[in-house]
């Protein structure tokens, strides 16, 4: 008789700790331990920046700097927006070290500008809507 209880017990258990969780998550309730899984997340909203390194060569030319997903360039990438506030040799050694590695030969180059372009999601089609380009930071090099 004690095991058909113990079962019946075990699975109210179970079944109610679930469904607490799956009401935390619907309701996004942010009260430990029930969370709206955002953890290991970052919030998405529908507006947001994107920060772009361009190399200006000579003669005004602007060539975007690809920042390859595979490659040591991608997990430094966050140091664009912060670029602005190193001391100017950090800044000139950090650019160049980014061309580098994105393949682009920095003596091709007179400067090298961080751009920040805000976006906006569009409700209906889902899709991003750019803002006015403003450039953050230009390191001569």
């Amino acid at each position: 008789m004690g095991d058909a209880r113990d079962r019946r017990v075990a699975r109210w258990v179970t079944f109610g700790t679930l469904a607490v969780i799956l009401l935390g998550a619907a309701a996004e309730a942010e009260v430990w331990p029930v969370t709206a899984f955002r953890l290991f997340s970052t919030v998405r909203t529908a507006d947001g920046v994107a920060t772009t390194l361009v190399a200006v060569a000579s003669d005004g030319t602007q060539v975007p700097v690809p920042m390859p997903t595979s490659e040591v360039l991608a997990p430094t990438s966050h140091q664009l927006a912060r670029l602005a506030h190193d001391p100017e040799p950090e800044r000139r050694a950090k650019v160049e070290a980014w061309l580098e590695l994105a393949g682009l030969d920095p003596a091709d180059y007179t400067a090298v500008a961080v751009h920040r372009r805000p976006w906006t999601m569009d409700a209906s089609t889902r899709e991003r809507v750019p803002g006015a380009d403003e450039v953050v930071v230009e390191v001569t090099l």
